[in-house]
């Protein structure tokens, strides 16, 4: 009866069979170049040189109290020669408005 257990077991058991090898493909490996860092940023990006002048410009035209005045006047100047603009939009306007009425009273005592 002990013969019957293991052979029935033995036959329950599935076949072993191998996995499919899969071909691996070495990538070549290319050694790794020396970028020039500074505290971890890449000093040779053109990224970081052209973010380092914008910065240094910006730094200058908020510290410099010469520049602040130039750029106050030139506002000033801009902000009086849009005002006087505008002005001279609404006289035209006006004039304008005063004409057509002129036209439509000119047309009724002709009528």
């Amino acid at each position: 009866m002990a013969d019957t257990i293991y052979h029935q077991q033995d036959q329950q058991q599935p076949l072993y069979q191998q996995p499919a090898q899969q071909q691996y493909v070495q990538q070549p490996v290319y050694p790794a170049t020396q970028e020039s860092s500074l505290l971890g940023v890449k000093v040779s990006d053109s990224q970081f040189w052209k973010g380092a002048l914008i910065g240094a410009a910006v730094t200058l035209l908020v510290t410099n109290e010469t520049v602040q005045k130039g750029v106050v006047k030139t506002v000033s100047k801009l902000t009086a020669a849009a005002q006087s603009g505008i002005e001279e939009v609404k006289e035209k306007f006006e004039d304008a408005k005063a004409e057509a009425q002129a036209e439509a009273a000119a047309q009724k005592a002709a009528e």
